[in-house]
Formats: structure tokens, C-alpha cells, sequence
């Protein structure tokens, strides 16, 4: 059993306070009613970055209208969870079964569409969303929808660094005992309002 102490995530910050950002090692919040409410924001960010950005508002759309159609899978307030990779490597079902020890599972397409949208809400750039390198430390694995793994954004840990965009999103077939050494699973839990 994986031994993880979370903290349970503060109340939404005053206004002087710092926007949350999506961090490793804590629950980054994700509220749907905010993407709702700056839709148009959104959407003209997006708008921006010319054919990069409509493809991705396109994903965005998709993903917002399944989520809205699946209320009990994506409620209104979601919050992830990005694992420090501290291990030689896990299998993808030892990444899994994590994700459902910390939280409800592993983030899907779906969620990593909203993540995007919030983490824009919060005022990161479309820019540096969808067209520069990940900041973060390690590439996200995730379950699709259609059971399968995916891999999202890109990351700057060492030998192992990938100078793809937090937005890039490419999958594949789940092999359960496949040993992955780079990446790091990536989980959520739903929050009831």
C-alpha cells in the first residue's frame, strides 16, 4: 500500500493571494464552473495562437461536452495529483493501482482538457501552454478513456527530459507489466460542493 500523506487543500484564496499552480506533490483544483463562467477567454486565448490554438480549443470543446454529459465521472470541482518520481520504475499497473490508493484513479484526456482550461483561467499563457516546453519534471501518464494509456505534456528531469508542451497528448495500448522509468503517473479525486 502506498504510504502518502496529502494535505487536504485550502479554501479558495483572497483576492491578494497567489493563483494556485499546478505543482508536484499536491492537489492542484480544478472548477468547471470557472472554465464555464471564462469560456469566451478561453476561447480567445486560444484563438491567438493561430492553428495551434484552434486545434486545441477544438479538443477543449470535445472534452467539455463529455464531461458535462458524464456529470457523475466529471463533477463540477476535480482536483489532480502529479507523483514525485522517486523509483527506478513502476509498470503501468503498479501507476494505476498508486492513483487508486491516492485518489480515485489516474486523470483521463478529459480531465488533462480541463486542467488546461484552468490552469489558462489562472492566467498561464496559451503560448506556453500549447507551443513551449514543459516545466514540469516528468511526463504525465494517464488512462484513456478507451483504456489505454496516454502520455501528457513533456518534462525537464535530467536524461530523461522531453521538450514537448503541457497540452501534448499522444496514447497507446495499456500493457499492464510494461516497466516505465521516465514518467510519472497522474491522478484525481472528485470533490463534491
Amino acid at each position: 500500500m502506498l504510504n502518502v500523506f496529502v494535505e487536504p487543500t485550502s479554501e479558495p484564496k483572497a483576492d491578494n493571494q497567489a493563483v494556485p499552480k499546478l505543482k508536484v506533490g499536491e492537489w492542484f483544483r480544478i472548477d468547471r464552473n470557472v472554465i464555464d463562467e471564462r469560456k469566451d477567454e478561453i476561447y480567445r486565448k486560444c484563438m491567438e495562437e493561430g492553428a495551434v490554438g484552434e486545434k486545441y480549443w477544438k479538443r477543449f470543446k470535445k472534452s467539455n461536452r463529455i464531461a458535462d454529459e458524464n456529470p457523475d465521472q466529471y463533477p463540477r470541482i476535480i482536483e489532480t495529483y502529479i507523483f514525485k518520481h522517486d523509483w527506478e520504475y513502476k509498470t503501468e499497473q503498479e501507476m494505476r493501482d498508486m492513483c487508486k490508493e491516492i485518489g480515485e484513479g489516474m486523470c483521463d484526456e478529459v480531465i488533462c482538457d480541463l486542467e488546461l482550461q484552468m490552469r489558462i483561467c489562472n492566467g498561464e499563457s496559451a503560448t506556453d501552454l500549447f507551443k513551449k516546453a514543459d516545466k514540469l519534471p516528468r511526463v504525465r501518464v494517464i488512462q484513456l478513456r478507451n483504456g489505454g494509456t496516454g502520455y501528457f505534456g513533456g518534462g525537464t528531469a535530467g536524461i530523461f527530459s522531453s521538450s514537448n508542451p503541457p497540452a501534448d497528448l499522444y496514447g497507446d495500448d495499456f500493457f499492464p507489466s510494461y516497466k516505465c522509468y521516465r514518467d510519472t503517473p497522474y491522478a484525481f479525486r472528485r470533490v463534491l460542493s
